[in-house]
């Protein structure tokens, strides 16, 4: 299925596209406060946001990959990134986001993630979903135990480019089946 645009009561979640680079890298891409907890490190150039935006366009039709970016209603701006890729390991989906350090504390990330499980569960017929965040940044699990996810145990993982490692805290939700 191709990424729709989905919406909330504050956001647009719609594709991100290569023409969003300069805002990318801009707002989120190289503040390392912002990258100081996720899988990718600090852009050290607008060729790498280049590179991911386009990684994220060639996924557009997939069903195994969905990346969102999180524009507000009200401005237009855009303040940040999610989405969901399947686990085959697990057969799940992981969730995951990422917000504008102007924006943390507002309750994007949590809005942003219930727009993306409700699409998921509404036509993709998903279940369930998995999440972690690294040990260090309890926030981040405030938002999941919002959306209802349980802690299951502790983990560890590494960036993408291998440069470090990380003790994570893993994550569940499951949606009841409805009689």
């Amino acid at each position: 299925m191709t990424t729709p645009c989905l919406e909330t009561e504050r956001l647009i979640l719609r594709p991100l596209k290569i023409a969003d680079a300069q805002v990318v890298y801009n707002n989120w891409a190289t503040d390392p406060e912002v990258s100081k907890f996720m899988r990718w490190s600090v852009h050290k150039s607008i060729d790498e946001t280049i590179t991911w935006l386009t990684t994220v366009e060639s996924l557009f039709d997939s069903e195994k990959a969905y990346e969102w970016g999180l524009e507000l209603k009200e401005s237009g701006r855009l303040v940040g990134s999610g989405g969901m890729y399947a686990r085959n390991d697990e057969n799940v989906f992981e969730l995951g986001y990422c917000v504008m350090q102007k924006y943390w504390g507002l309750g994007i990330a949590t809005e942003a993630a219930q727009g993306m499980i409700k699409f998921a569960v509404e036509e993709l017929g998903e279940r369930k979903f998995f999440a972690t965040h690294d040990k260090e940044n309890p926030a981040s699990g405030k938002v999941l135990e919002k959306l209802g996810f349980v802690y299951q145990r502790d983990g560890e993982d590494v960036t993408f480019d291998g440069t470090k490692t990380f003790a994570t805290r893993e994550y569940v939700y499951t949606i009841p089946i409805s009689d």
